[in-house]
């Protein structure tokens, strides 16, 4: 019975699946599939799989394209769904789970994988490929005694008692395949019990709308309530973002710009960059911070000042800037010199190293690389080119479109993060207090060589979301999500299109993935791949740090002085891994990325005496080790 409850629980996870694929490229995509054929019969179940491949007929129709219209497409898929929409059927899938814009997201995601990893040969070609394709659907595919596992089907699970299923399950197990195929019906099949199964032409509308990559979704179904809960999902949108990415993006960009990378001369390869850089295991440092072996922690600054609020560099990582306790700081690595700003916080610099912003200057806030180039002793944010862009608000990222476009900076609703400052115990992440009403706004900018000259400013929903930041390329968008009592309950990551409209653009940010992890305001990595944040250690971290759990004597230490570590997660698979352990009473921040790969955070060491203070600028290579 446990074991029951177990796979229903599960259930919610996938019972509708999806997807981002156009009507064509779906279509593209079961090429190789008997999408329209007509099936001429079914394999006896006793049959010797393959031994007569010619007696085998060809397969039964796994779903017929459509060419309905979407907005027509979104509306019938919706109905079949049980969602909030005029006709919706009274009993279908949401009888146990909400047809809401979150969960048909999530549900497009998991049929995403679905579709790339498992359903790869729609003919059914063979008995392994058949064998291959179901037994990817269980929780551990390379054991044919575990379970179907319904997240592993998407949408696809809809059509478990149609005759594709019935015929790959024959063709798979032989004279096991009506067994098998009742286990599969019973573990992964939808919808459940005594609800009424999809009929094929119910499937055909369903698949079809997904595989589109259910347009016209937020048009046709009505806002979702608060979130509660998260469910991580990543589409198909993501993998072809970061595979474009690894070839046009910044990255990539910068390289062939010949931009200089700031402790690269004579070295041979990227990972060995910043070597004259001491080594933060050395005994000079004693430090203990880099968890994965191989890695390398180069400290590249100390400072003794306080830092206030975030860190970021510029794309050569020559320059490194944040707020200070008594205005703010930019740390020119090249001459080992720190230059007092006339502004407050808030650093940022734009992709191609043209230029950076501070916030808090009564001058301007946006100036042109050249003021830092030009090895001043000071910036007074009015230097020739400095412009004050009123536009770009508080907590601001930035982006530029590839191949010449324009500039864009972001900002919206956020939650102010001073890193341990106002509470050296600080044991959970920022609070995410973000309304129905939250909205982020994108500025674009003209640059001309020496200045910056905005345009409109553009405003887009992002219910319940705020923190928002921008990706290098100004393609997509990651979020923080609000939960129940104001806690994070994960990051949802949006596409950005933005189409040129008379003196500015129109923009949608659709969602393609969610990530159920919590930290702080991420950012994005210059080909797009990674993500990266700090977590304040909590409760729930005592066993992934190494201790028995948070009663553990020696975890003790965290609880009362506080700690946060750097994360890095692969925005294609959902995985994160940690890459730093400080130490308790330690503070590893503010993270981000370099244009070659190499991160840049610091790690604040809080002390009430001043002389006992220690910030230090840390360079990491563990996203170019996990490459």
């Amino acid at each position: 019975m446990q074991h029951r409850l177990a796979l229903a629980a599960l259930l919610a996870l996938a019972a509708c699946g999806s997807s981002n694929k156009g009507s064509a490229d779906a279509a593209g995509a079961d090429a190789a599939s008997p999408d329209a054929a007509v099936p001429d019969g079914m394999p006896d179940a006793d049959t010797t799989p393959d031994a007569t491949p010619d007696a085998y007929p060809a397969a039964p129709v796994f779903r017929n394209p459509l060419t309905t219209p979407d907005d027509q497409l979104a509306l019938q898929a919706l109905q079949i769904l049980g969602a909030n929409v005029p006709g919706a059927r009274a009993d279908s899938c949401n009888h146990c789970h909400s047809a809401t814009r979150q969960n048909i997201r999530y549900w497009r995601a998991v049929t995403d994988t679905a579709m790339t990893t498992c359903f790869t040969d729609l003919a059914v070609t063979s008995q392994e490929s058949a064998k291959s394709m179901l037994d990817c659907l269980r929780i551990d595919p390379t054991m044919p005694a575990t379970v179907f596992s319904p997240h592993k089907f998407g949408v696809f699970a809809t059509a478990a008692r149609l005759p594709w299923f019935a015929y790959t399950a024959n063709r798979a197990y032989g004279a096991d395949g009506p067994s098998q195929l009742a286990n599969l019906i019973d573990q992964g099949g939808m919808p459940r019990g005594t609800i009424t199964p999809l009929t094929q032409d119910d499937f055909d509308i369903v698949a079809e709308w997904f595989l589109r990559g259910v347009p016209l979704l937020d048009e046709t179904l009505p806002e979702d309530p608060a979130p509660s809960t998260c469910q991580t999902g990543v589409s198909a949108d993501v993998g072809a973002h970061v595979n474009a990415m690894a070839t046009t993006g910044w990255r990539v960009q910068d390289k062939n710009a010949g931009m200089l990378m700031h402790g690269c001369v004579g070295a041979a390869t990227t990972l060995d960059c910043l070597s004259t850089y001491p080594d933060a295991s050395t005994t000079t440092y004693g430090a203990t911070w880099n968890p994965i072996a191989g890695d390398t922690l180069r400290v590249l600054k100390e400072v003794t000042y306080r830092s206030s609020y975030w860190t970021r560099s510029s794309a050569s990582g020559r320059f490194i800037g944040h707020g200070t306790s008594t205005g703010a700081a930019i740390i020119d690595l090249q001459r080992d010199v720190v230059m007092n700003v006339s502004a407050l916080y808030d650093p940022g610099f734009f992709p191609d190293d043209s230029g950076f912003v501070f916030q808090g200057s009564n001058n301007g806030n946006v100036c042109p690389m050249s003021v830092l180039t030009a090895n001043p002793t000071a910036v007074k944010m009015n230097e020739p080119g400095c412009s004050d862009v009123g536009q770009v608000g508080l907590y601001q990222h930035l982006g530029a479109t590839l191949g010449g476009g324009d500039y864009f900076s972001i900002d919206g609703e956020f939650v102010n993060d001073d890193g341990g400052h106002s509470s050296v115990n600080r044991s959970t992440d920022p609070d995410a207090w973000f309304s129905q009403q939250s909205q982020a706004s994108l500025t674009p900018m003209i640059f001309n060589g020496s200045t910056y000259t905005p345009k409109a400013s553009i405003n887009v929903a992002t219910p319940y979301e705020g923190d928002p930041v921008i990706s290098p390329s100004a393609k997509l968008m990651v979020t923080r999500v609000a939960g129940p009592t104001n806690a994070q309950l994960g990051y949802v990551l949006h596409k950005v299109n933005a189409t040129p409209s008379g003196g500015t653009y129109t923009v949608s940010t659709p969602e393609i993935a969610r990530y159920c992890v919590a930290g702080g305001k991420p950012a994005f990595s210059y080909d797009e791949r990674w993500m990266i944040f700090h977590h304040y250690v909590a409760n729930s971290d005592a066993v992934e740090l190494g201790f028995t759990g948070p009663n553990d004597p020696a975890f003790a230490a965290y609880k009362t002085k506080g700690a946060s570590n750097i994360y890095l997660l692969d925005l294609v698979t959902g995985v994160k891994t940690r890459i730093t352990n400080v130490a308790a009473g330690q503070y590893a921040l503010y993270p981000h990325f370099r244009a070659d790969g190499w991160i840049y955070f610091i790690v604040r060491k809080p002390d009430p005496t001043p002389a006992n203070r220690r910030e230090y600028m840390v360079a990491s290579d563990a996203a170019l080790r996990l490459e």
